[in-house]
């Protein structure tokens, strides 16, 4: 073999070796660019669920005080729909099943699930601590234990007005239990790889990692 073929053959397996590394490499991103997405995309997937669950939670309340009224004798004179009709004047409340009202959207709520509870397993409170943990018998809810999660979750009640507006949202003290509309909206936020630093773990505002779910309420078995 002459001293030009030995040559040639080494450049070939330099070749070869740059191929191979430039395979692996690129290889290699592409694996840690799907792991990084599946995880994103678990996240998201899962936050999807809190913020919907929240958003439930709040209409079985609803739906359990129609219950309530009916089987409590609860029904009282609808002064709008005349005398003689009965209606669920108390529809959001109050306890057992109280479903909280705001004057304006900034009022949050936690949604917190009590499976030991005798009666009402479902309530709306204003605790301070809005990260979900990880329960001992399986899914989550604010009690503070040794298994806090990456996910927080704010529950909004907002009354519609009879009167007198601001911005489609109540003054002070214009809210009722008889109002005939409310707008529940279900916040669920997280930190991870992809989301800005959050400072201040209590505050949606402070991260674009977060699901919003919206519904509206209505008083349907009166209006």
């Amino acid at each position: 073999m002459s001293r030009r073929e030995r040559g040639q053959t080494l450049i070939e397996t330099i070749v070869a070796i740059f191929v191979l590394t430039t395979g692996l490499s690129a290889g290699l991103a592409l694996a840690i660019f799907a792991f990084s997405a599946s995880s994103d995309i678990s996240e998201r997937i899962i936050a999807t669920g809190l913020a919907r669950e929240g958003v439930e939670g709040v209409r079985r309340l609803r739906d359990s005080n129609w219950l309530w009224g009916k089987q409590n004798g609860k029904l009282l004179a609808c002064p709008d729909l005349g005398a003689a009709e009965v209606c669920y004047v108390n529809w959001l409340g109050p306890a057992p099943y109280d479903i909280h009202g705001a004057a304006d959207p900034g009022t949050p709520y936690r949604l917190s699930f009590n499976p030991a509870a005798a009666g009402n397993k479902l309530t709306l409170d204003q605790g301070s601590i809005y990260r979900l943990y990880a329960q001992l018998g399986g899914g989550l809810s604010h009690t503070v234990n040794s298994q806090p999660t990456n996910l927080f979750r704010k529950i909004f009640v907002i009354y519609l007005c009879q009167s007198g507006s601001i911005n489609g949202y109540c003054p002070n003290g214009g809210y009722t239990n008889s109002s005939p509309l409310v707008l529940v909206r279900s916040v669920v936020w997280w930190h991870g790889k992809k989301c800005p630093v959050i400072t201040d773990y209590n505050s949606p505002s402070d991260t674009t990692c977060k699901i919003v779910t919206e519904e509206n309420l209505t008083n349907w078995k009166d209006y």
